[in-house]
């Protein structure tokens, strides 16, 4: 087999990378906004105990999981439409701040409208952004050694300087 036949086999979105595209556009907004309709069950449930800034939290938790989802959904989006290698670092930059921004930022929002429950609030978060960062990982190892995804995005020196700089 030549180098052609197995460049062009291991090209464009699919295998591994088509299911990462598959987790960014569709399963890690429908697991956001699921886990945000439980979360803010909880938080009605409890707002007798957590008092008037439930509402404020319930409010703030949307907000942050539409930003999270449309940030998931570009990334899948970039690496369907932009072949280009900054589409590859654009994600990986992505990959990284979903995986713990929008859970610290939860956290540091929730510590502020109850502050009685930072004792449980920060190590939760903590733990959660940590699960997070193992994702982003492994993500971030397959990007940067797959023959697949060298084969799609092209390396484009011009480009990366212009826009890096």
């Amino acid at each position: 087999m030549s180098d052609d036949t197995g460049r062009s086999e291991l090209q464009g979105v699919g295998g591994w990378l088509g299911f990462l595209v598959f987790v960014l556009g569709i399963l890690s907004p429908a697991r956001m906004l699921f886990q945000t309709i439980a979360n803010i069950r909880e938080t009605a449930i409890m707002g007798q105990v957590l008092g008037p800034n439930a509402s404020i939290y319930i409010q703030f938790s949307w907000a942050l999981v539409a930003a999270s989802a449309a940030g998931s959904i570009f990334l899948a989006y970039r690496l369907l439409a932009v072949h280009r290698w900054s589409s590859v670092r654009i994600v990986l930059i992505g990959l990284w701040c979903l995986a713990s921004i929008p859970t610290l930022i939860d956290a540091l929002a929730g510590s502020i409208l109850f502050p009685e429950f930072v004792g449980a609030i920060v190590p939760e978060a903590l733990w959660s952004a940590a699960k997070s960062s193992i994702s982003a990982t492994i993500w971030t190892a397959y990007l940067m050694k797959s023959k697949r995804v060298a084969n799609t995005y092209i390396k484009d020196n011009d480009e990366t300087q212009r826009i890096f700089g």
